[in-house]
């Protein structure tokens, strides 16, 4: 009996790709233990069954009982399948939907789905990490689709009140969206990516205990209080943003001239003294690694000039800002002056979001928990 039952041992635990060592740390015994009992030398206590059980993916009768070979569906395989069809099938479900509904409905009803394939997952699955990745995929669809069409409205609107002949509305937000394809896309990316990297942050942590792979196996993910020095970097993305604001320029321009016939150089002076204020605080021992990742955002603020619009031009001989005209700009009268829209705005808060995500959150080894004393 004993023998039939380190052979059925060795084929469930060969059929999960799992080592004798790797079972033994998620059922919480040494993995001499677990060549005994498949060799045939001893025999598993009866409060380590389920444990052992739900490591493999089995039942307990499918580990004693010696004329089921052949392994049959059970009442936990069906809900994990359910955990697997709501996270997967409400991102199928989102896509559909947002054809003919309003997109935040369909996102919040994704939402919903999701929230019920991980509780599924925690309370009456595996945790597997196949469902792990393949929520992990729809999510980031589901959240490319979502930034860009708040890319989009932003752009939309921006543009629509930015313009003062409303009549070339439509012709406008086609050619800056042409024009700004490269930067557009950065933006939507990024949004999309802070958005995929919060949902997931939730799922690790209520679905998964905040731990990747069986226990004690991988990484742990935490969430801690990062110090006011890790945090600061976080205003760089904001107060590039705040360089290309419309009414800063509608009042700064006309007093100083020279800011508009240098509008991106002085921005890219801007940039580097961000960088170099962010990082002063961050010179002190133990934090000079986050030095790098600062000067990282920091470049990336330059796609911010790919996301202004062009909505006037200066002219120095009346000392005013008239409407845009690309014809006019190429008598040498006038020249182009351009600010920040929607975008922009959208483009500093996901950096500076994805920035404090960073910041929160930290991946350790799990240590192993102790196993419980028997007798």
């Amino acid at each position: 009996m004993e023998q039939d039952f380190g052979e059925r041992l060795k084929n469930y635990r060969r059929a999960r790709n799992l080592t004798q060592r790797e079972l033994a740390e998620q059922v919480g015994v040494s993995d001499k233990t677990v060549s005994r009992w498949e060799s045939g030398g001893g025999y598993p206590d009866v409060p380590v069954l389920v444990p052992l059980a739900k490591a493999l993916g089995v039942t307990v009768d499918d580990l004693l009982n010696e004329e089921r070979p052949v392994r049959t569906l059970t009442k936990t395989d069906w809900q994990n399948l359910l955990s697997f069809a709501f996270a997967l099938g409400g991102g199928v479900l989102f896509f559909l939907l947002d054809l003919f509904m309003p997109a935040l409905l369909c996102y919040l009803g994704y939402l919903g789905c999701l929230a019920y394939g991980v509780y599924l997952q925690k309370y009456y699955a595996y945790q597997s990490r196949w469902f792990l990745l393949g929520e992990a995929v729809v999510n980031l669809g589901v959240n490319l689709s979502i930034a860009l069409g708040l890319v989009a409205s932003l752009g939309a609107m921006s543009v629509t009140m930015n313009i003062w002949n409303q009549d070339r509305a439509g012709t406008r937000l086609l050619w800056w969206g042409v024009t700004h394809l490269p930067e557009v896309a950065v933006a939507v990316v990024l949004l999309a990516l802070a958005l995929t990297a919060a949902t997931q942050c939730l799922v690790w942590e209520k679905g998964f205990g905040g731990q990747l792979g069986g226990a004690g196996k991988i990484l742990r993910l935490d969430w801690g209080r990062p110090s006011w020095r890790r945090l600061l970097p976080a205003l760089v993305p904001l107060l590039a943003g705040l360089y290309w604001l419309p009414a800063l320029w509608r009042e700064v321009g006309p007093r100083v001239p020279r800011l508009l016939h240098a509008q991106d150089g002085f921005y890219l002076l801007w940039l580097l003294v961000l960088a170099l204020l962010a990082a002063l605080p961050l010179l002190k021992r133990g934090y000079r690694k986050w030095i790098p990742p600062v000067w990282v955002m920091t470049a990336l603020c330059w796609g911010m000039t790919g996301l202004r619009v062009w909505e006037a031009m200066w002219s120095d001989g009346s000392g005013r800002y008239w409407d845009y005209r690309a014809e006019a700009i190429g008598t040498g009268r006038f020249f182009a002056v351009g600010w920040g829209t929607g975008g922009t705005l959208l483009f500093a808060l996901a950096l500076a979001a994805a920035w404090l995500l960073l910041s929160c959150l930290t991946l350790q080894r799990a240590a192993p928990e102790a196993p419980a004393p028997t007798e």
